[in-house]
């Protein structure tokens, strides 16, 4: 495509001319503090956002992370950072986020895959505050965007808007970012976002590394400083789901040991935390009293611990009295106390 041989002041920039134009009203209007380009290739695009913020006498800053981190150009708009668009939180520290000024512009550029679309949209969601952006490129590359853009808007659709004005500016989505200019209709609210909780393993979810660990360990140290912090929540929501899965998958002789292992030691922090007593949504509801469910089909005392461990990281009252009554007493040594610590914090609250 012609698209490819065009360069921005001697450097490969591949971009469709009609998005250049789009670029430049959506810079003029929002007139953004902070740019998140994820996918930096040669360095072009950064660039360009560089000396638009220049030219339009915007306070802002471009921070374009890639894998490969762009060495070669330099620009005092633009810092390059080396990052995974899939484990965000290797480069992006809680802390650090919070302190950049608003508003913010998001451009998933990455692979275009539905892995990394699908981990960038999650990561940012809670991070976004009213009035931001996040736009999706490249959304009908083979990779399959498209459809991680669609399925997050399934989750969180009602906390976005659709920019038309940018998507249909000449005719209905002439752009390569199909329905991908997505401006956050909400703040942060007291209850975070769900997202549904995948197997390990597959695309976009985080494995359980040292690098994950340190970042669910960072948003806690948030949570404790900050309850209210959208950042935290959103993403100790999606930690409960992710440990929600381990709980439901790891072999029943595996689960004391789990339960003593650094991310099981993390897991006990969270429900200490007393996060487990925020609202929860309807979604996370129905997920408890399947899994409620399931367990109800183990023997004991598998079906006692593998419930207490799920519930206890949920407000205990979305679990029945009965059920408690029915598992505490088969609940071993290594989990009865936190459970007990759980359901009496709950009653004191």
């Amino acid at each position: 495509m012609a698209a490819r041989n065009y360069s921005y002041r001697g450097i490969q920039t591949i971009k469709n001319p009609f998005d250049w134009a789009l670029y430049s009203l959506l810079l003029w209007e929002l007139k953004p503090r902070t740019i998140f380009e994820i996918g930096s290739f040669a360095g072009g695009s950064a660039l360009w956002l560089g000396d638009h913020l220049n030219n339009f006498g915007i306070d802002g800053h471009i921070y374009s992370i890639d894998i490969n981190p762009v060495t070669d150009v330099s620009h005092p708009r633009v810092t390059f950072l080396a990052g995974d668009g899939r484990d965000l939180g290797q480069t992006l520290s809680p802390d650090w986020l919070a302190s950049l000024p608003r508003p913010w512009l998001v451009i998933e550029d990455a692979d275009h895959s539905y892995g990394t679309t699908i981990a960038v949209l999650e990561f940012f969601h809670g991070w976004l505050d009213r009035g931001d952006y996040v736009i999706v490129e490249d959304s009908l590359s083979a990779g399959k965007p498209l459809q991680a853009l669609e399925e997050f808007l399934i989750v969180c659709g009602d906390e976005y808007d659709i920019d038309t004005h940018f998507c249909d500016f000449y005719e209905r989505n002439v752009t390569w970012c199909l329905n991908g200019f997505l401006r956050k209709r909400t703040a942060a609210g007291a209850i975070a976002p769900s997202f549904p909780p995948r197997k390990l393993g597959e695309p976009g979810l985080p494995e359980w590394d040292e690098f994950w660990l340190n970042w669910v360990d960072s948003c806690l140290d948030l949570y404790d400083r900050s309850p209210e912090h959208r950042g935290a929540l959103a993403e100790l929501s999606n930690a409960r789901a992710q440990y929600s899965q381990q709980w439901y998958e790891t072999p029943a002789a595996e689960l004391e040991t789990a339960w003593h292992t650094r991310k099981g030691q993390l897991y006990q922090r969270l429900i200490a935390s007393h996060f487990s007593q925020r609202p929860i949504l309807p979604s996370d509801w129905e997920f408890l009293q399947d899994f409620v469910e399931y367990c109800s089909g183990l023997p004991e005392p598998e079906s006692a611990i593998r419930t207490a461990l799920v519930a206890i990281a949920y407000p205990i009252p979305a679990v029945d009295r009965s059920v408690w009554e029915r598992i505490y007493p088969q609940l071993p040594d290594w989990l009865a106390p936190v459970v007990t610590a759980a359901l009496e914090a709950w009653q004191r609250r």
